[in-house]
């Protein structure tokens, strides 16, 4: 296992893309083997009323091509208020059970960025250039027609592009919301979660939301100067 003793790792609590809600706590990792794994209690703490639930403990790994973080799964089954830590010192935990295996997991998924025009990202649908609202590795929000309706729940063939590199990704439509202004008759804006999307376009497109998040954050300063 890549977590030891004295490792710092992030508890996902609460997951959840319909919401668009994530609940992340910090902890520290006190002992663990293939079927307990020990953590220290976590800032707020866990409320006796998450005993039971799965979780996902992730953590980061040095790679040849930088840090990654990885999730393991797992389940939430005792706050020690005890346990003994060395000696006779004891301490406030939290016990969970894992499951074996780690799975890729980015905690960017729900950072959501406003793409300005020309900044070399565009979406398609049916051929047709949406206009994005936000954007980020884990889906995005655009305007559509309601000329042709998409309902929560369907499944879409979109095209993304990246800097004239055009992608197929398989997304499903989350909500579909009004559109404020005098295009609130003709338009609504649905938000959607990239299905499985290749690891390279996601890379990709994480160097993207960050080369475009610098230099949004670039103009910004120089115009305060």
């Amino acid at each position: 296992m890549d977590i030891i003793p004295g490792s710092n790792v992030d508890i996902v609590l609460d997951f959840d893309w319909w919401k668009e809600k994530i609940d992340v706590r910090r902890a520290t990792v006190y002992d663990l083997n293939d079927k307990r794994m020990v953590l220290s209690q976590t800032a707020p703490p866990t409320a006796r009323y998450n005993i039971g639930k799965k979780v996902k403990i992730t953590y980061l790994l040095m790679e040849k091509d930088g840090w990654v973080r990885y999730g393991i799964n797992g389940r939430l089954i005792e706050n020690a208020m005890d346990y003994r830590l060395s000696g006779h010192q004891t301490v406030q935990a939290i016990i969970i059970t894992p499951e074996p295996g780690r799975e890729f997991f980015n905690l960017r998924l729900f950072y959501r960025l406003e793409p300005p025009l020309d900044c070399g990202l565009a979406l398609f649908l049916k051929k047709e250039k949406m206009n994005i609202l936000n954007i980020s590795l884990g889906g995005s929000q655009f305007t559509h027609s309601k000329d042709y309706p998409i309902m929560p729940r369907n499944r879409l063939k979109l095209i993304l592009q990246i800097d004239k590199q055009r992608y197929d990704i398989e997304a499903q439509a989350l909500r579909v919301s009004s559109v404020s202004g005098r295009m609130g008759e003709k338009l609504e804006a649905i938000a959607v979660q990239f299905l499985n999307p290749d690891k390279k376009v996601q890379e990709l497109l994480s160097i993207k939301i960050k080369d475009i998040e610098r230099k949004i954050r670039y103009k910004e300063s120089y115009a305060e100067d």
